[in-house]
């Protein structure tokens, strides 16, 4: 994984988190609502808060997501990602301004200061009953990291972990996932974000700690460089997927849909994974 700037371990607040399908199609005969969809997503035409530009929201950047202190700098995935988005829907990258929000105003039933906000947004039902949900850009899952040098470096199995106090960050879905996962087998600790449970796990406080793999990653390699991700828990159901946020009803969301879909279709979705995250060859743990 490319690593080209450190940014302090506080900035490690995890922010994880039904996709709005894209309207219409540009193949052959459309009815009149897909012709209409179509049309409004032309350059020019989107119903953006600011004419002409592209207003995207995010929080504290941090890798392997964003690099530095400056969303703006198209290094990190979701930056990168949202300047391949931008390009797609028009826009050059003196179009796209960033706007400093906290994850709970992302999430929330409000009207939003963005146009959509990029911030490893977990799709859920629950919050799709107020946000709208771009399709998604990246399937993930929740790494377990350990200690090098602790009692359960060389776990290799869920059962493993029996009796352990395990880290996790309240109120977001490695909580849910790991209950699922373990059950009463381990003592699930929550902390506010995964910077502290991380520091709390390299002070003997907590056995492992829990948060999304690709973050996990990041956390091992740039912040806490004894600490190793050993495997991935299981999920129940359909796997966790990340999507841009917006307006609930909004315009754009079938426009941004429909970026995100042929970016996929494209490869560079893939690219971008490729390049900026390190998750290939983790198993997933029994």
């Amino acid at each position: 994984m490319r690593v080209r700037a450190l940014i302090p371990a506080a900035a490690l607040a995890l922010t994880l988190a039904a996709c709005t399908d894209p309207s219409g199609s540009t193949d052959g005969d459309q009815s009149p609502g897909a012709t209409e969809a179509s049309s409004q997503c032309e350059t020019g035409a989107l119903p953006t808060i600011t004419d002409g530009t592209l207003t995207v929201g995010t929080s504290v950047p941090y890798e392997p997501w964003y690099v530095g202190e400056d969303p703006a700098t198209g290094e990190g995935f979701e930056s990168a990602l949202v300047y391949a988005v931008a390009e797609e829907l028009g826009y050059s990258v003196d179009d796209v301004v960033w706007e400093e929000v906290t994850f709970e105003q992302i999430v929330a039933p409000s009207i939003k200061p963005f146009d959509f906000a990029a911030y490893q947004t977990t799709i859920t039902e629950e919050r799709a009953e107020v946000v709208d949900f771009s399709s998604p850009y990246l399937t993930t899952a929740q790494g377990v990291v350990v200690d090098e040098l602790g009692d359960y470096a060389d776990a290799a199995a869920l059962a493993d972990f029996e009796g352990a106090r395990v880290g996790v960050t309240a109120g977001q879905t490695s909580m849910p996932i790991s209950e699922a996962a373990w059950g009463d087998a381990v003592e699930l600790v929550p902390y506010d974000d995964a910077g502290q449970a991380m520091q709390a796990m390299t002070n003997g406080q907590i056995d492992a700690m829990v948060m999304d793999v690709n973050q996990a990653m990041a956390a091992s390699t740039v912040y806490f460089p004894d600490s190793d991700v050993i495997g991935t828990l299981p999920e129940e159901g359909d796997p966790s997927q990340l999507g841009f946020v917006l307006d609930r009803d909004s315009e754009l969301t079938s426009c941004v849909s429909a970026a995100v879909e042929a970016l996929e279709e494209d490869g560079t979705i893939a690219e971008l994974s490729s390049e900026w995250l390190g998750t290939e060859g983790i198993p997933e743990l029994g």
